[in-house]
């Protein structure tokens, strides 16, 4: 039994990288069905059921998640996509049948406005403009190029107002439009309103 561990500790990561998948930083590899990953959130997709998490090593890891998933903070339950990028976390990890990963639960350990990051922001809204370049309906994203040539993903939660998801039904390549939502980083956006 150690054996077949240790081989698949060793072998599996080499497997996730020539198929594209992204390799865990799990620590002491696949050792148990259950393992905790450490570290910041990076975003939620609500629509794709995935939360991205980058350990501390640098590592970033797309889990899976569901309805039954929890995140606990401060002795209180909330669901996924409460988190917020800048959220230190540590996931329970579990690998599926078909060699995925995905989270049974989170414990928040410090809120990103715990951490100094975005609190200063409020409710204050990011505005950019750009032309679209890719409609992404199933995943609910498009991108855009912004002022600075740069290719913006944004993304448009599956709870948006009807206005808004009206409108990004009928988004073509080509439009120009000014958004507001959160700036996730230079090239993630969270739509909230188009402008």
């Amino acid at each position: 039994m150690k054996l077949t561990k240790l081989l698949m500790a060793l072998v599996l990561p080499g497997l996730l990288a020539l198929t594209g998948c992204p390799a865990l930083d799990i620590p002491g590899g696949l050792g148990g069905v259950n393992t905790d990953v450490v570290g910041e959130v990076q975003f939620v997709d609500s629509r794709g059921r995935t939360i991205e998490i980058r350990t501390d090593s640098g590592q970033k890891s797309a889990l899976r998640y569901d309805n039954n998933t929890q995140v606990a903070y401060r002795q209180r339950n909330y669901p996924v996509t409460s988190l917020e990028r800048g959220d230190y976390v540590a996931a329970r990890v579990q690998q599926e049948r078909d060699g995925s990963y995905s989270t049974t639960g989170i414990t928040v350990r410090e809120t990103a406005q715990d951490r100094g990051m975005g609190a200063s922001k409020g409710n204050q809204m990011d505005r950019t403009e750009g032309r679209v370049e890719n409609v992404d309906t199933r995943r609910g994203t498009f991108e855009i190029r912004d002022q600075r040539n740069r290719i913006v993903v944004v993304s448009v939660a599956s709870n948006a107002l009807r206005t808004v998801t009206d409108r990004f039904n009928r988004l073509r390549n080509g439009d120009f439009v000014r958004i507001e939502g959160r700036g996730i980083s230079p090239d993630r956006f969270d739509l909230e309103n188009f402008l």
